[in-house]
């Protein structure tokens, strides 16, 4: 059963009760993957992508990133 709220929360206060729900009810890993269903983001990505990625080789990002 839900729990009526008496006091109208603010909207950093609504979000953290929400996600503390979601967790509490569905576990991180679940809460999670049912956020992401609804998150669309926002930007151009493709378009930063390009800026970021300009003039780099797969052989360059590979040793940025490389871990050994």
């Amino acid at each position: 059963m839900l729990k009526t709220q008496q006091k109208t929360l603010s909207g950093h206060a609504l979000r953290d009760a929400g996600w503390a729900a979601l967790v509490g009810n569905l576990g991180l890993v679940n809460a999670t993957r049912f956020i992401m269903q609804y998150e669309t983001g926002y930007g151009d990505y493709a378009k930063i992508r390009k800026s970021i990625l300009k003039g780099k080789r797969v052989a360059d990002l590979y040793k940025e990133t490389a871990l050994f």
